[in-house]
């Protein structure tokens, strides 16, 4: 099973380079759209001059002519700072939207309502990591969904996460039965769902045709 959470690791390593590259090429994309509107108005507006001057022109109208032109330089610069600073503001705004639907939460979710533990664990009962030693399992393991809600958790990867990846064999095997028989009774309870055609996966929010409906909603 601990391959299946690589090759599903790879999989969203791959889509997310992929959302990466579009992102890009929408950036540049919408650059040379930009540029190509500045500089098709410029050459309307030297066009319509143009006609409006006579072939022969005076030397006083070569410098004005000449003033104009550095004039036009300038705007043509300060057209394309004012395309990058908006491409810039333009491209913080996606990165902001890719971070909050693929990468994890950096701001932690209200756990208020989940209690900690009120007696301590007998000697000897296998430790969780250290942020969720205040807790059960059962509640350790709703802090983690709740982390990340869109995720579909597979047994392997919580009982990673809660005990970290340091574990014996017979550890291992202690660990991922406890977490088992506690996701178990929390789909019982309607804490989590269970989804479907996925052998040991879960998951916080309920989704038609995906996941299993709770006995205890």
């Amino acid at each position: 099973m601990s391959e299946l959470s690589e090759i599903l690791s790879l999989l969203e390593a791959e889509r997310d380079r992929y959302v990466l590259e579009v992102i890009d090429l929408e950036r540049r994309l919408s650059l040379v759209r930009k540029q190509i509107t500045t500089l098709e108005a410029l050459i309307s507006g030297y066009a319509l001059e143009e006609q409006m001057y006579q072939p022969q022109r005076r030397i006083s109208d070569s410098s004005s002519s000449t003033a104009v032109l550095l004039n036009s330089q300038d705007e043509i610069v300060n057209s394309q700072h004012e395309i990058e600073e908006d491409d810039i503001e333009e491209d913080s705004q996606t990165a902001s939207q890719l971070v909050d639907s693929t990468a994890p939460a950096e701001k932690e979710p209200d756990i208020s309502d989940i209690p900690k533990l009120t007696i301590a664990r007998k000697p000897g009962t296998l430790p969780l990591l250290e942020e969720f030693q205040d807790y059960s399992i059962q509640n350790a393991i709703l802090i983690l969904m709740r982390r990340r809600p869109e995720l579909h958790f597979h047994v392997d990867a919580i009982v990673r996460d809660l005990y970290g990846d340091q574990l014996t064999s017979s550890q291992l095997k202690t660990a991922k039965t406890n977490v088992s028989k506690m996701l178990s009774t929390g789909v019982q309870m309607g804490l989590w769902y269970r989804v479907f055609r996925a052998l040991g996966v879960y998951t916080l929010h309920y989704e038609k045709g995906v996941t299993t409906k709770s006995i205890g909603k």
